[in-house]
């Protein structure tokens, strides 16, 4: 299957962006991958990682979606990352590391991004 790239704009400035994953055997562990960067730029990724659980049923429950508890809006979120609202916080972190769309990051831990927007994020640990 091919992977689509898909569209999101933030602050006025178009970005690409795809979400895919990789099941590790063995391990039963999943890598499910962010990877955006601006038009044009796309030598220069934001690559975040989240290395999580595998569940041998849904498969990557970030790409499924799974709930976490947010303890910054005491509320509890069925968080799917194949949804919009989380690539723009996502963006907006990696710019607060550093990433600017025109720079090589190094690639970033995406379950520590979750833990920074308020998620708990235990249940995501591989046992």
């Amino acid at each position: 299957m091919k992977n689509k790239l898909r569209k999101i704009v933030v602050d006025n400035l178009e970005y690409l962006y795809t979400v895919t994953d990789t099941f590790h055997p063995g391990t039963e562990t999943n890598t499910l991958t962010v990877k955006i960067f601006l038009i044009g730029k796309k030598q220069f990724p934001l690559s975040i990682d989240f290395l999580t659980f595998d569940d041998y049923i849904m498969g990557q429950p970030l790409k499924s979606g799974v709930s976490l508890v947010n303890t910054t809006t005491n509320s509890t979120e069925n968080v799917n990352l194949n949804e919009p609202q989380y690539i723009r916080k996502f963006i907006l972190l990696g710019r607060e590391n550093g990433w600017t769309g025109e720079n090589i990051l190094e690639r970033q831990n995406g379950v520590q991004y979750l833990a920074n927007l308020g998620f708990e994020i235990e249940k995501l640990k591989p046992v």
